[in-house]
């Protein structure tokens, strides 16, 4: 029985998807500056877990996003990667609490940059991809027990 998070966007959330993402890569710089600056503003705490230079860590990002909306058909492709990404998390100190902050900065930096074509529509289309993108890395997640015991 396979319980893990499916994608459940409809093939209009996965147009809505595809065409924001190709405007936020014509700002994709403003995009990630806008969603770490607001990330950190949200989770203070989690400027600490960049231990790479910041655009390292955005090319990453941008990477991330990338693969995503490329296999929004193939979702299952990515699950292992997200899987793998969500165990590693753990022991830079991620918690749950940082996907909701991660997701409500990333919506916010896209609003910021795309305007009125990030319209409602839109914005829900992203929330759910990021949503059960978390869901993936989260479950994988709560398999690893930390590094360092309180």
């Amino acid at each position: 029985m396979n319980t893990s998070p499916q994608l459940t966007l409809s093939a209009k959330q996965k147009r809505l998807v595809r065409e924001s993402f190709e405007s936020i890569m014509q700002y994709d710089n403003s995009v990630v500056v806008l969603f770490y600056g607001r990330l950190f503003e949200l989770a203070p705490e989690v400027r600490a877990f960049f231990k790479i230079d910041i655009r390292e860590q955005s090319r990453k990002l941008l990477e991330t996003l990338n693969a995503l909306v490329d296999a929004l058909d193939r979702f299952e492709e990515l699950r292992g990667h997200l899987a793998e990404l969500g165990r590693r998390h753990v022991n830079y100190g991620v918690e749950e609490s940082h996907y909701v902050n991660l997701r409500s900065a990333m919506l916010w930096a896209m609003g910021q940059a795309l305007g009125l074509e990030f319209d409602r529509e839109t914005r829900a289309a992203w929330e759910t991809l990021l949503r059960e993108v978390s869901a993936v890395m989260l479950e994988a997640a709560a398999t690893v027990q930390p590094c360092s015991s309180k």
